[in-house]
């Protein structure tokens, strides 16, 4: 019952945002603008968003070999892609991770491994926005003139920062609190993540995968910009846009809609790009995202019914 509530407070949230956006903007102007977009940006954008799914399915490989397990490349672009279908198109980024341990389990991956490799991978997925943003913020806080989006900005990065000092008091939780089964759980994830996390070279590679991901979804947003003829360079968009992309990122919302369009309009408007353009280049990055994962949706129908092959073998965590 709860997950069904917490859905249709998902669902609430994006559609409530998505009026109001619409309601203040000029949504014919918008529409005029998103579809004047030529061929070729939409391409290049797509092309870069497959790079992107290799980029984050070798990251999955390497934190399955450091969980004990080692994993084919095609199998896990399997497994992303499968869960990059259910993530964008149905039922937001949640679903799609049990979409994906599910293939997993198919592959013959252990469930606990499955469910560890995907956490670890969401975890590093995040840690990759935060590294960006944190980098970024010092640039940011001067090109704001509102003092409300000043402090706003500085809350978000104070709540990284809280997030990052949580997983370090979770992992040495005192005995009274790891006997119960969710807070043990919790803590044992919390330990294994930083165990990874101090594995050297392992860690430095996943943590740039992932900083690697986000800049690629910034390079995404600026070919789709100047197709959409913003003209803003490149670096702008390097310093405003993980703000944006982290903000979409929070599970408040199906798949960022509504937040990111939000985020977006505000955001390039201290460059005085106009809120329809800023619009359209949200939805467009939006529905680029959506075409991306249909092809995980045709492979799930294929194969939905048909035994996975074993494409695993055991490692050395």
């Amino acid at each position: 019952m709860k997950k069904y509530l917490a859905l249709a407070l998902k669902i609430a949230l994006s559609g409530g945002l998505i009026w109001y956006i619409f309601h203040r903007i000029d949504f014919s102007s918008a529409w005029a603008t998103l579809v004047s977009i030529p061929p070729g940006a939409v391409i290049a954008a797509i092309a870069i968003l497959l790079v992107q799914l290799v980029l984050s399915s070798v990251r999955l490989k390497e934190l399955l070999r450091q969980l004990g397990r080692d994993c084919g490349l095609p199998a896990l672009l399997d497994i992303n892609w499968i869960g990059a279908f259910f993530s964008q198109t149905l039922i937001s980024f949640v679903g799609g991770d049990a979409m994906r341990v599910w293939r997993m389990v198919r592959f013959k991956i252990p469930v606990a491994i499955a469910t560890q490799s995907v956490l670890l991978d969401r975890l590093a997925g995040f840690g990759g926005i935060v590294v960006v943003l944190l980098a970024t913020i010092p640039f940011l806080v001067p090109l704001l003139e509102s003092l409300e989006m000043k402090v706003g900005l500085l809350l978000i990065a104070g709540g990284v920062l809280g997030f990052i000092f949580a997983v370090f008091v979770l992992r040495r939780l005192p005995e009274r609190f790891t006997k119960h089964r969710i807070m043990s759980t919790i803590s044992a994830f919390a330990a294994r993540g930083l165990y990874i996390a101090r594995s050297g070279r392992g860690a430095a590679y996943v943590l740039g995968l992932s900083v690697l991901v986000q800049l690629a979804n910034v390079l995404v947003l600026f070919i789709l910009a100047r197709g959409l003829s913003i003209n803003l360079a490149l670096g702008t968009f390097v310093i405003f846009m993980p703000t944006v992309l982290f903000l979409s990122m929070l599970p408040i919302s199906i798949s960022g809609w509504g937040v990111r369009e939000g985020a977006m309009v505000g955001a390039l408007a201290v460059e005085g790009v106009p809120a329809h353009q800023s619009l359209a280049l949200s939805i467009c990055f939006g529905l680029a995202l959506v075409v991306i994962s249909l092809p995980g949706g045709l492979m799930w129908f294929v194969s939905r019914n048909r035994p996975a092959g074993p494409d695993v073998t055991p490692g050395r965590p």
